[in-house]
């Protein structure tokens, strides 16, 4: 009778949830091109994508459609989160703080 860390079932689905994340990964550094990122981190549920130049980030997030900004000015250097969402997936990219035009 020994410890029991993990069910068969929730290895798959784990592998699964993994694959599925590094899928949508590949499939948007294919969209945006490889060249203008820099990191890409994989999580179940969520890629997040850094480019090799903030400030070329919202050129990403257009292609991307990410359309949530958060702004993170504390940070040095300050810069935007973008969130959208992919395949059942978040997809996070970087970019540089975007200048926000108050009206």
């Amino acid at each position: 009778m020994g410890l029991q860390l993990h069910r068969q079932d929730d290895t798959s689905t784990a592998v699964d949830s993994l694959m599925l994340a590094m899928g949508i990964a590949a499939e948007s550094l294919r969209l945006v091109g490889p060249a203008l990122v820099e990191i890409v981190t994989l999580r179940r549920g969520r890629i997040c994508l850094q480019p090799t130049d903030l400030n070329r980030g919202e050129q990403l997030v257009q292609i991307l459609g990410c359309e949530s900004p958060l702004d993170h000015r504390m940070f040095v250097p300050g810069h935007t989160l973008w969130t959208g969402e992919r395949g059942g997936l978040e997809v996070q990219v970087r970019s540089a703080l975007r200048k926000v035009v108050a009206r």
